[in-house]
């Protein structure tokens, strides 16, 4: 999962991304997710107060959970192993929205040098999913 940009609470994650972007020009990032995943499982598994059992594990997981609460109001008929697959691919759309809060990625993109992918691999079915999102970006969008 990709975190929202913060210069403090995850520069590890931001310097990665800012090298692969200025320095390593890289013209893809694909965010990839994949079938039975644990961090999902335990992204569902939260409860709705929001209280944690670890220290780490949980509070990384709930960047996804904006995603957690669309798949629950648009699919919360269906059950929870269900609702984690459709899960597992709405946090790579998280993550991908969460791309583009870093600045010299949405100018990347703006600029049509940096594209941004999806993706999902089922491993018990043996297939792959690519998606791209509209940004809906432009050159003159200011960043």
């Amino acid at each position: 999962m990709v975190p929202p940009y913060d210069q403090k609470k995850y520069s590890g994650v931001g310097a990665a991304i800012e090298y692969a972007v200025l320095h390593l020009k890289v013209e893809n990032i694909v965010i990839i997710g994949h079938s039975c995943c644990g961090g999902i499982k335990g992204l569902m598994s939260i409860p709705d107060d929001g209280t944690t059992a670890s220290d780490f594990i949980e509070n990384w997981v709930k960047i996804g959970l904006p995603a957690k609460a669309k798949v629950k109001a648009e699919c919360g008929n269906l059950n929870v192993t269900e609702q984690c697959t459709y899960l597992e691919k709405e946090a790579v759309n998280i993550s991908l929205g969460n791309l583009l809060t870093y600045p010299f990625v949405r100018e990347a993109v703006a600029k049509k040098t940096l594209s941004l992918k999806g993706g999902h691999y089922d491993f018990v079915k043996g297939s792959f999913e690519l998606w791209s999102l509209d940004f809906g970006l432009s050159p003159s969008v200011s960043v």
